[in-house]
């Protein structure tokens, strides 16, 4: 009995010692050193805290990401003990895939170096010095076997300030290279949303082309084509052509469209230019307005004058016919070309990187079709008004309208040229055009309901004219500091900043810029992002410079407006944007870069 009772003593002795022997080589496999993205916590704040892991050659450990459950991830744990501050969800990085002995699928593995990451929110009014205390569970294993699992603790001590000014960004190396698998997973799908060529291989070049006609469909949604409505409802508004020839017409001026918007994307594309930037060029801007003034006059009748203006002459002599159509459709293309998102980018860098023509003006031809498939139906649409009830007086009230909407147009275009004064240019002509219609057009008064249509229109030009009248509030001083460099070396200063760069490539002429500037940027939150950031504006309103040309050559920007993230003089890529994109959205970005 005694003899059973030595050996049972002996067992336990032997087994105790292996475990710690294992214990104390797993220990040796794995060190943990703990690092923080500031020298001191501020109280009220939150702060990135980060788990740099060495795993010794050749073992690896098991990632919590692991599709088998007969493995043992590798887990995290931060201890609170009572202290003022809450701890978020550990962040991991993207695990390598391998095959293991015994397991079907690949295991999801760590191997070498990782850094884990989570942010710890400290209370307000915490003074004393934070204790981090935890331990990192694991399994290690090599391709012949797997140890018994294990535990490394980890103490780490901070202390805590009331000012930001009292702390300082240490160890940005880590912070900034440290992406989680989930931030590098969604963003990677953001990023292959953009690629045409992952469109191409994954489903061929014909319903390529398909899915590119939908795109430029939804390029309707954006705002700087909207202002081919009125112009198209003016265009065909007044016209008397029959049905058939009315459908000619039309299908003439949306290829007119398609054809200039494809040789602008080609252009773009190939020859490396900003994408749109043509309305940058006071002779284009002050062309399309001369014709819009133009096509107007005939709207209130003044061709019969003969005005000594060619071009005047031209678009009244073809209004009415196919090649005045496609002639100003070819015009009108231009309005279209500012307007750049996720898929035209894409669809750029694919025809810059294929350097084929063809291929580049078939694709932004589809792309541009689609674009114009709506007003070949609103151009029809348009057509009958010609054709409702035929009193003189009140066609004439129609033209009327539709010749104020065709100078506000024109005015419209010739904004970028205007400055400062341009919206208040704006305003009057409205507030004017609303006043004109109530006390001075004397069309169609024979028509009672009409004259109520008008009368209705002008209160609301009146009211539009107003509110546009009224100064916006100066949301830089409130919001957003930006930096505006205008030279290489200005900007070069600014890069060499410690602090994560937010850049704004914008242009006077860019619609969805100013909505940006509008309602995103002046938005609370991402005004308070945006001190953790050099926010940088970089204007290509005239994008001729040495500076402008060279910025965009070296950041590669095909459209506005574009925004850049960078950190270390590095930029984050997958965050790269374009067009106009809400509070809510950008904000997300704002945080994936901090």
């Amino acid at each position: 009995m005694r003899q059973s009772i030595k050996l049972l003593l002996i067992a336990l002795f032997l087994i105790s010692s292996m475990g710690l022997l294992a214990q104390q080589a797993s220990n040796d496999i794995l060190a943990v050193e703990v690092l923080s993205s500031r020298d001191a916590a501020i109280a009220g704040e939150v702060l990135d805290v980060a788990l740099v892991i060495d795993i010794d050659h050749p073992w690896h450990v098991y990632a919590p990401m692991g599709n088998d459950e007969f493995t043992l991830p590798i887990q995290a744990t931060l201890h609170r003990e009572g202290q003022a501050f809450t701890v978020g969800d550990w962040q991991y990085p993207k695990a390598q895939m391998i095959a293991v002995a015994g397991v079907k699928e690949p295991a999801a593995v760590y191997g070498d170096r990782i850094v884990l990451r989570t942010g710890l929110a400290v209370e307000n009014g915490v003074t004393e010095a934070l204790i981090l205390k935890g331990e990192v569970f694991f399994q290690a294993c090599d391709d012949a076997q797997c140890l018994i699992p294990s535990t490394v603790d980890f103490t780490f001590s901070l202390p805590v300030v009331n000012k930001s000014s009292d702390s300082n960004i240490i160890n940005s190396d880590v912070f900034s290279t440290a992406q989680t698998q989930e931030q590098e997973q969604e963003l990677a799908e953001d990023q292959d949303d953009k690629e045409i060529s992952g469109i191409v291989d994954e489903y061929g070049m014909i319903l390529t082309f398909v899915i590119i006609f939908f795109g430029g469909l939804a390029l309707n949604l954006t705002p700087c084509v909207y202002p081919l409505i009125p112009i198209t409802i003016s265009f065909f508004g007044g016209t008397d052509a029959g049905k058939g020839h009315t459908f000619w017409m039309a299908l003439a001026y949306v290829l007119g469209i398609a054809v200039t918007y494809s040789i602008l994307g080609v252009v773009a594309a190939l020859g490396g230019g900003l994408f749109g930037a043509l309305l940058t060029n006071p002779i284009v801007l002050i062309g399309i307005a001369v014709i819009l003034i133009g096509l107007s006059l005939s709207m209130f009748g003044v061709y019969e004058f003969r005005l000594p203006t060619g071009l005047m002459t031209a678009a009244s002599q073809s209004k009415a016919g196919i090649f005045g159509s496609f002639f100003m459709g070819l015009t009108l293309g231009i309005v279209a070309a500012p307007c750049v998102g996720p898929f035209v980018i894409g669809l750029l860098t694919y025809v810059a990187a294929q350097q084929s023509v063809v291929l580049g003006f078939t694709m932004f031809f589809t792309l541009a079709m689609g674009l114009g498939l709506p007003y070949l139906f609103l151009a029809m649409y348009s057509s009958k008004l010609a054709s409702m009830p035929r009193s003189g007086t009140w066609m004439i009230g129609v033209r009327v309208i539709f010749g104020l909407v065709l100078i506000a147009m024109a005015i419209y275009f010739l904004m970028p040229l205007l400055g400062d004064d341009a919206n208040l240019v704006m305003a009057l002509f409205l507030m004017g055009s609303g006043i004109y219609l109530i006390m001075f057009d004397r069309s169609a008064e024979d028509n009672v309901s009409f004259s109520r249509i008008k009368q209705a229109i002008a209160i609301i030009l009146i009211i539009i004219g107003t509110w546009m009248g009224i100064p916006e509030p100066e949301y830089g001083r409130a919001g957003i500091v930006w930096e505006y460099p205008t030279s290489q070396t200005e900007l070069d200063q600014l890069l060499l900043s410690d602090k994560p760069i937010m850049i704004d490539v914008f242009a006077e002429w860019c619609i969805p810029c100013k909505e940006m500037d509008k309602f995103t940027f002046p938005e609370a939150n991402v005004v308070k992002l945006s001190k953790s950031f050099i926010a940088i504006k970089i204007d290509m309103t005239r994008q001729n410079g040495e500076f402008e040309q060279g910025f965009l050559s070296r950041f590669s920007i095909k459209g506005v407006p574009t925004y850049i993230f960078l950190k270390n003089g590095e930029e984050l890529t997958p965050l790269r944007s374009t067009g106009f994109e809400n509070a809510e959205n950008f904000i997300k970005r704002m945080k994936r870069a901090l």
